[in-house]
């Protein structure tokens, strides 16, 4: 069985709250439990895993869902391996994923760089990784989770003020406003020298 990334336009407007409940709509619409894995709820894109034994069931049920939640924005196939990079690109397109709000790709696309990193550049970009997933469990309604992953990665994060053209004070910043707030939500990670 193949696995797929599936982002979904949405136009409703549903919420991190509405994310289990989603998810349970989506499960029965196409017949199963075990169909969809997680899911997660932005402002602009609904992500789940989507699992499909062949490119017919695939589209049937991209059918059913964009019948019924919404238009398919992109779908990705997981279970391929990524295309090594050069670590300046991986740092690059993980911020670009991270400011689209695609926290999970953004996660997935940073660790890339950071296995073959080492001492504080090494703890930076998993500081990006833990900040990307603490908004992925913030999508998924994990509250308690996202604050804990948040903190950790303000540890990891430290005091250096940039990386790679990257404002680490906005991101502490932002990552203050939310530990203070008690209520995650996304924001946009500042970046001079990349593009």
């Amino acid at each position: 069985m193949a696995r797929y990334l599936v982002r979904i336009a949405n136009k409703a407007r549903y919420e991190p709250k509405d994310s289990q409940p989603l998810a349970r709509t989506i499960r029965e619409l196409l017949g199963g439990k075990e169909i969809i894995g997680h899911l997660r709820v932005g402002s602009k894109a609904i992500e789940l895993d989507l699992f499909a034994y062949n490119p017919r069931e695939l589209s049937s049920r991209l059918s059913l869902i964009e019948s019924k939640i919404g238009k398919v924005v992109t779908l990705k196939p997981l279970d391929q391996l990524p295309q090594a990079k050069p670590k300046r690109d991986s740092i690059r397109d993980g911020i670009k994923l991270f400011n689209q709000e695609r926290f999970w790709e953004c996660h997935e696309v940073l660790e890339q760089a950071w296995h073959p990193s080492k001492g504080t550049e090494r703890d930076i970009i998993q500081g990006l990784i833990l900040t990307a997933a603490g908004l992925v469990h913030a999508q998924r309604n994990e509250i308690g989770v996202s604050l804990s992953m948040l903190k950790k990665a303000q540890v990891k994060l430290g005091i250096q003020e940039s990386y790679e053209g990257i404002d680490l004070n906005r991101v502490n910043a932002a990552i203050n406003r939310i530990l203070d707030s008690k209520h995650p939500e996304a924001f946009k990670i500042k970046v001079q020298s990349l593009s």
